[in-house]
C-alpha cells in the first residue's frame, strides 16, 4: 500500500465524533457546538463512467490550521468500506474521472494532478502560471481543459514588491480564461483570450463544441451580463448566443449538438427576477424558448439525458427539493424522487449526470445525514440507492430534533411556510422559548436537512428552545407571485410573514410569548433589523450581515441589481426613489428600537459591510439600548475559519440565554484549546 492512499476502517467513526466514538449500547447524546463542526461535509460526488465506483471531495475541520480541508475518498458501488485516495497538507478537491475510468485528476495547491484510479502517487499535470479550476476531461481522453486567471504582467509583480500598490477600485482584477493541456504530457493551449472572462463551461459528450458562459469581467457586478457562447473544441468558430440582462447558468450542448439548454431567474422575454427556469436555445443561434413556461416551482439545475429526447433537472419545492425527468416534446415534467431531504441549491457541487454509466449522481441532505451521496439510475421507475455511509453514526450518537413542515397564514391571507424544530425533550402542552431563524438571499429556502454550524439547531433544540426557520415572502419554491413579493418595496409582507409565524406557534400552545428571539444572516439579517424597529415582542436579537441604510448599501455592494427593482430605480438617478430606499431602510426607525441586539460581520464583507452593521450599532448604543459588534478579521460575507464559526454560535447563545432566559452560558472551547477569558465578550 503506498503514501498516495490508505484504507478508512469507519469513516464515520473517524470524522465526526471529536472526542472519541460513542460505544456500543451507549444512548444518544445531544451535540455541542464542538461536534456540529466536527461532522464532515460531502462535496462534489462523481460517477465513473463504467458506473463502479464514486468519488467524493469529504471537508473535515482542521482545528490547529484553522481551516477544513478537502480530501479525495472513493466509495465502491459493490460496497465496502470506502478508501481514502489523497492526503495532501493543503487539501485537494474537484475530482474527476478519465473516460476509461482508470484514472483520476484532482485539484492541489491550484494546479491539476493526476493518479491511478487504483490509488498511488499523484503526479503533477499543470504548472500554469497562476491557480487553475473546473478541470475536466475532454471525452476522448486526450485533452484536459480548466479555467485560470491571467497572470500579471513583469512590471506589476515589481511594482507589489516594492510596495506600489495603489490600484483602481473595481478594475484590479485579472479576466479568467479557457486552457487546454494535451494527457500526458504537453504544452498548455489558451482556448479564449480577449477582454472577457469564462466563468464557466462544458464540452460536448463527443468532445467537438464548447459551450461557455463569458461576462465583461469577473466582478459580482458584471454577472448580469454574463452570455453563452459556443465554440469548436478549439477554441475557433465561436458565435453568441444569448443577449439581455439575466444570468444565464449550466449551459450544455444536446446529445445531438442542435440545442444548448441553460436556467436562468427569468421570464419568456427573459426579464430578471423571475422564479428559475429552464431554457433551449438553437445551438447555431436563435431565441431561446422556456421549457415549462406554467411550472410552479424554481429550477436550480439541469443535464440532458443520453438520447437527448428528456432533461433532467433539479427543482426547489418549498422544503424539499426534488429531481424531475421532463419531455422536451411534450414539455412534461415527472417527478422521480420524493422525500423529506434536498439537494443544496447551486452552485455548491452536489450534482452530476454520468452518460455513460446511465445514472445520475448527487448528494442528499436529510435530517439525519448531511449529505451522503446517492444514486438514480434514468430508466422509468427507478429508485434512488444511497451509496456512502459517511453519517451512518449520527443518529446512533447523538439525539438530533424532529423537524416537521409548518404552515401558517400571514395577515393578507397568505399561505407561509416553514420549517419547525421541538426542544429534545418537548412535552406536549408546555410552552418554550422560540428562536426564530431567517434565511438569507431572499432567493432561498429553509429545507429539511441537517443543518450546519452557522444555525447550530441541533444546539440550540439541546438547550430547550424551538426553533422556527420561515419560508417568507420573497423565497423560491413557491411560484413567482410569492418570489417576486420584494417588487416595489423589500418589507412588502417578509416581516409579517415572520411575525404571523410566531403568533401561529403561540396560539397552538408550543411558544411562549415572553421568550421570543430572532436571528438571520445576509437578507434574513435585514429582516431582523427590520423586525427590531417594527415591534419590541423579541427580548433578543441577532443580526449577521445585515442591511440598515439602502442608500449607503447601494454603493457599498458588489451586488446592487435586484435592488433597483424593490425600490424602483438607483439612488444616483435622475429623479431617484430616494424616499423608496429611506422609507425601507431600518436605520429611519431606529429610535424606536428596545430589542437587544447583537450584530456581526466579516471585516472583508463586500456583500453587506461592516459600515452597516455600524450604522445600527452605533444607533443603538447612543439610544441606551443593549448592543454589541463583533468583527471577525479576514472574513467575507459568510465567515469561514472554524474558530471564527465557534466564536459566532457562543456569542450568540450567550446573548439568548442572558437576555431570553435570563441565565449565564458557560462558552465552548476547541478541542486541546483554552479560550482565556480576555478573547471572551
Amino acid at each position: 500500500m503506498t503514501a498516495g492512499w490508505r484504507l478508512a476502517v469507519s469513516v464515520a467513526g473517524l470524522v465526526i465524533i471529536g472526542g472519541g466514538r460513542t460505544g456500543q449500547g451507549q444512548a444518544p447524546r445531544p451535540m455541542t457546538l464542538v461536534d456540529l463542526r466536527q461532522v464532515p461535509s460531502v462535496l462534489d460526488p462523481q460517477l465513473a463512467p463504467d458506473g463502479h465506483a464514486v468519488l467524493y471531495q469529504l471537508n473535515q475541520v482542521d482545528w490547529k490550521a484553522n481551516r477544513r480541508p478537502g480530501h479525495i475518498w472513493r466509495q465502491d458501488i459493490s460496497g465496502g468500506a470506502p478508501i481514502q485516495m489523497t492526503s495532501g497538507d493543503s487539501g485537494e478537491s474537484a475530482p474527476r474521472w478519465s473516460p476509461d475510468s482508470t484514472q483520476l485528476i484532482f485539484l492541489r495547491d491550484g494546479q491539476i494532478f493526476v493518479m491511478s484510479a487504483g490509488g498511488g502517487d499523484a503526479r503533477a499535470v499543470t504548472r500554469h502560471a497562476t491557480n487553475v479550476s473546473s478541470p475536466t476531461w475532454s471525452p476522448d481522453g486526450a485533452f484536459l481543459y480548466f479555467l485560470a486567471s491571467d497572470p500579471r504582467t513583469a512590471e506589476e509583480r515589481a511594482r507589489l514588491q516594492a510596495r506600489d500598490d495603489v490600484y483602481a477600485f473595481d478594475e484590479d482584477y485579472k479576466q479568467r480564461h479557457l486552457w487546454r493541456i494535451p494527457v500526458p504530457a504537453g504544452s498548455e493551449q489558451a482556448i479564449t483570450r480577449g477582454d472577457f472572462s469564462v466563468t464557466s463551461y462544458r464540452l460536448s459528450r463527443d468532445g467537438t463544441h464548447i459551450v461557455m458562459h463569458r461576462a465583461p469581467s469577473p466582478l459580482v457586478l458584471d454577472n448580469p451580463h454574463t452570455e453563452i457562447w459556443i465554440s469548436d473544441a478549439s477554441g475557433e468558430r465561436a458565435s453568441r448566443l444569448t443577449r439581455n440582462d439575466v444570468e444565464e447558468a449550466g449551459a450544455e450542448i444536446s446529445p445531438d449538438g442542435s440545442q444548448v439548454l441553460f436556467v436562468a431567474e427569468a421570464n419568456q422575454r427573459l426579464e430578471p427576477y423571475y422564479s428559475g427556469a429552464l431554457f433551449l436555445v438553437p445551438a447555431g443561434g436563435g431565441t431561446p424558448r422556456l421549457v415549462l413556461p406554467d411550472f410552479p416551482y424554481y429550477i436550480d439545475r439541469a443535464a440532458w439525458a443520453p438520447d437527448g429526447r428528456s432533461i433532467f433537472a433539479v427543482a426547489q419545492m418549498g422544503v424539499h427539493s426534488e429531481i424531475f425527468r421532463i419531455d422536451v416534446t411534450s414539455r412534461a415534467a415527472t417527478q422521480l424522487t420524493n422525500g423529506r431531504h434536498s439537494l443544496p441549491i447551486a452552485p455548491a457541487p452536489v450534482w452530476n449526470l454520468a452518460p455513460a454509466a446511465g445514472r445520475l449522481v448527487f448528494v442528499f441532505d436529510e435530517p439525519a445525514r448531511y449529505g451522503d451521496v446517492w444514486t438514480l439510475a434514468l430508466t422509468p421507475g427507478a429508485q434512488p440507492t444511497r451509496v456512502t455511509g459517511v453519517y451512518d453514526s449520527l443518529e446512533r450518537t447523538f439525539r438530533l430534533p424532529r423537524q416537521e413542515a409548518f404552515t401558517w397564514k400571514s395577515p393578507d391571507g397568505a399561505a407561509i411556510e416553514g420549517l419547525l424544530f421541538y426542544p429534545l425533550d418537548y412535552e406536549e402542552g408546555k410552552r418554550y422559548p422560540l428562536v426564530v431563524q431567517l434565511h438569507g438571499g431572499p432567493w432561498d429556502a429553509d429545507k429539511y436537512g441537517f443543518w450546519g454550524w452557522s444555525d447550530y439547531i441541533q444546539v440550540l433544540t439541546a438547550r430547550g428552545f424551538a426553533v422556527l426557520r420561515p419560508n417568507y415572502r420573497g423565497s423560491i419554491g413557491y411560484g413567482n407571485t410569492f418570489y417576486r413579493d420584494m417588487i416595489g418595496g423589500f418589507f412588502n409582507h417578509a416581516h409579517l410573514d415572520v411575525l404571523a409565524g410566531v403568533d401561529a406557534l403561540i396560539k397552538q400552545g408550543i411558544v411562549d410569548p415572553d421568550k421570543l428571539a430572532v436571528m438571520g444572516f445576509s437578507a434574513g439579517a435585514h429582516i431582523v433589523n427590520k423586525l427590531i424597529t417594527f415591534t419590541d415582542r423579541f427580548k433578543a436579537a441577532a443580526s449577521f450581515a445585515g442591511a440598515s441604510n439602502w442608500i449607503s448599501l447601494f454603493a457599498e455592494s458588489d451586488l446592487r441589481g435586484n435592488r433597483t427593482l424593490w425600490f424602483g430605480g438607483t439612488p444616483w438617478q435622475k429623479n431617484a426613489p430616494i424616499d423608496k430606499y429611506w422609507g425601507q431602510s431600518p436605520l429611519k426607525y431606529v429610535a424606536n428600537v428596545k430589542t437587544p441586539t447583537l450584530f456581526l460581520v466579516g471585516e472583508n464583507d463586500t456583500r453587506v459591510g461592516l459600515a452597516q452593521a455600524l450604522e445600527m450599532h452605533r444607533a443603538l448604543k447612543a439610544n441606551g439600548v443593549p448592543t454589541r459588534l463583533e468583527v471577525a478579521p479576514r472574513e467575507p460575507h459568510l465567515w469561514l475559519e472554524p474558530r471564527h464559526q465557534l466564536f459566532k454560535a457562543n456569542v450568540e447563545l450567550e446573548w439568548l440565554e442572558r437576555y431570553v432566559r435570563g441565565r449565564a452560558y458557560v462558552w465552548e472551547t476547541a478541542p486541546a484549546e483554552t479560550l482565556s477569558d480576555s478573547v471572551k465578550p
